[in-house]
């Protein structure tokens, strides 16, 4: 998937995948970039849809409670605890994601994965399925909710 310059860039310096508020530390320059940037310099577009990228990026990049800011913002729910009880929870609600259709990916299996290894250094499978769960929900985001081709 083609993304726009901005992103390419910061794509580069993002190091992924995220386990735990403290691993890997917080990239406060990628955190400075994205709440600087535009929407369409970003994204090129507006809306939801970029909100999404933002959060997902932020959270990637270490500001949880930006990112949780833009979501709770959009969805206007009450703040979550953030554990791995209610990641589950909200698993069940929304069922499977349109994002991982025709994949592997599991986020049950995953928030097990990473509830197991607290504490501990991932497994490489644990990582490779963190960064494949990450890049196929941004391209998802990026691509406008289209049906993406199984990774």
């Amino acid at each position: 998937m083609t993304h726009s310059a901005f992103l390419e860039q910061f794509l580069g310096k993002l190091q992924t995948p995220r386990v735990s508020r403290s691993n890997p530390e917080i990239q406060h320059e990628l955190v400075k970039e994205l709440n600087n940037v535009s929407d369409l310099v970003l994204a090129n577009s507006r809306g939801p849809r970029v909100d999404c990228v933002r959060s997902l990026l932020l959270l990637q990049a270490g500001d949880f409670e930006r990112s949780h800011a833009i979501v709770q913002a959009m969805s206007g729910s009450d703040p979550v605890e953030g554990d791995f009880w209610n990641a589950k929870y909200w698993f069940r609600r929304s069922k499977k994601h349109p994002a991982f259709l025709d994949t592997p990916i599991d986020p049950f299996r995953i928030t097990d994965l990473v509830e197991d290894e607290k504490g501990k250094t991932p497994s490489p499978g644990t990582i490779q399925d963190l960064k494949t769960e990450f890049e196929r929900l941004l391209d998802f985001l990026l691509a406008g909710g289209e049906p993406l081709r199984p990774s």
